[in-house]
């Protein structure tokens, strides 16, 4: 009797504690919320509010009206969809090699991803720059692609690698008796059987170019090339001017696709697709 007290107690206890930090996670992103929708200019107020005061939906026509929204939009969707896709297939690829193929310079490679997963993102922007510049290919989309590809291609090939480390090798043995070809294995069973792995892998590559601002600040100096992170920080450069509520709103709208990632790739993400795939 007093162990199943203590065990509902910490269940409580456990609960509460989990239940008030997603409180205190949840009310920054409420106050934008109630900001975007706001007709207040302030960032900050001394009223406590659960709703807007004076709800409107004015701050997002000013952003869906802008002249070069759609343009910066388009942008970041190119550089972060081009990004994901190279980076997954070529992190998809060596991961696979990685996790089924033994070759010379294979635990140095892997050590490689390690290192290079220690070393600050910004200590790589200055020597990216030069080799850009000497390719002659600053101010295009491929430049940012293949910077931001090679700066998730650590990462990427360490959590598909351990994901295709799970599979029992001995679905492929029964594939290659069946007579498929190494190509066919990959492509109609490791590749569905590493959904999950997949999609996580594709949020997070896909966030990194959609979110950052300092890289394409760097290597972006053409106003057409613009991503929706460098025209939000140009709404928000000026404190004494800018307009909280059309910040708030279109920060609403850069964080929708990635939500919107979220939720079509949940059931993959949270799924385990091996489970029952060899039996005994």
């Amino acid at each position: 009797m007093v162990a199943k007290t203590k065990e509902k107690i910490g269940y409580l206890l456990t609960h509460g504690f989990l239940i008030f930090t997603c409180l205190l996670t949840f009310i920054p992103i409420w106050w934008v919320l109630l900001t975007a929708f706001d007709k207040r200019v302030s960032l900050v107020s001394t009223e406590f509010m659960i709703l807007p005061k004076n709800p409107t939906f004015d701050n997002f026509v000013e952003v869906l009206s802008h002249p070069k929204f759609l343009m910066w939009l388009k942008n970041s969707f190119i550089f972060a969809g081009g990004t994901t896709l190279f980076a997954l297939t070529l992190a998809t690829l060596s991961a696979y090699a990685y996790s089924r193929f033994d070759f010379p310079g294979k635990k140095a490679g892997l050590a490689s991803y390690v290192i290079y997963m220690m070393l600050p993102t910004t200590a790589a922007l200055v020597p990216q720059l030069l080799i850009i510049k000497y390719l002659g290919i600053k101010n295009s989309y491929f430049s940012l692609i293949l910077i931001w590809s090679a700066a998730n291609m650590a990462f990427a090939v360490w959590n598909l690698k351990g994901y295709f480390d799970t599979i029992p090798k001995s679905i492929e043995e029964a594939a290659i008796i069946d007579g498929a070809s190494r190509f066919q294995i990959f492509t109609m069973i490791m590749l569905p059987l590493a959904r999950p792995a997949l999609a996580i892998t594709a949020i997070f590559i896909f966030t990194a170019p959609w979110t950052d601002y300092a890289t394409s600040y760097l290597f972006l100096t053409d106003g057409s090339k613009f991503t929706l992170a460098q025209g939000l920080f140009g709404w928000a450069a000026d404190f004494k001017t800018v307009s909280w509520g059309v910040f708030c709103a279109g920060s609403i709208i850069m964080a929708l696709p990635l939500t919107i990632l979220y939720l079509v790739f949940q059931k993959y993400i949270i799924g385990g697709l091996t489970v029952g795939g060899v039996k005994g």
